[in-house]
């Protein structure tokens, strides 16, 4: 998941939007080009707030549509979408996870939990495969997960999917 390489056209949307983005004032969360649709999804956020409300997405929007409409690369019929992360956001990076510490996250994960790094772990915990509980770390192999009152380890290699998931009151 966090070694996902961009290249090609991805890469050009990537760069072109990170430097059109920071240009204005904010970051660059994440990206997703659906090249079956030709849409560009771009997530921003306000570096200090960490969201983005209607007027930070229609300010990036206009920044990069003389773009969109004047590099030969661009597809004719391409859809932008930018929009702020969410209160869900997906956590795709190593700074999307550090950022989260001490949140409440779900995690999918592909194969087994690894025993090794999970020294006696509760049978249950060791046969699951989606994780939900406050993200304890964060170093440059994985995640450390409470889930059950247990602490649970995962590889980066391993996460399929995660995303910030916080209890929603009201």
């Amino acid at each position: 998941m966090l070694n996902k390489a961009r290249a090609g056209i991805e890469k050009k949307f990537f760069d072109l939007c990170s430097k059109v983005i920071v240009e204005e004032g904010f970051e660059l969360y994440d990206m997703d080009y659906l090249t079956g649709s030709s849409t560009l999804r771009v997530f921003i956020q306000n570096p200090t707030t960490k969201n983005a409300v209607i007027e930070d997405c229609v300010k990036i929007d206009r920044a990069l549509s003389p773009y969109i409409d004047t590099e030969e690369w661009v597809p004719s019929a391409l859809v932008l979408e930018v929009s702020s992360p969410g209160v869900f956001r997906n956590l795709r990076t190593i700074e999307h996870f550090t950022d989260a510490q001490g949140k409440i996250i779900s995690a999918v994960i592909t194969g087994n939990v690894d025993e090794n790094l999970n020294k006696g772990l509760k049978g249950s915990l060791l046969k699951q495969k989606k994780f939900r509980g406050v993200l304890k770390s964060v170093n440059e192999n994985g995640i450390e997960i409470s889930v059950e009152d247990m602490n649970v380890k995962l590889n980066f290699e391993q996460i399929k999917k995660s995303n910030l998931d916080p209890e929603l009151n009201g």
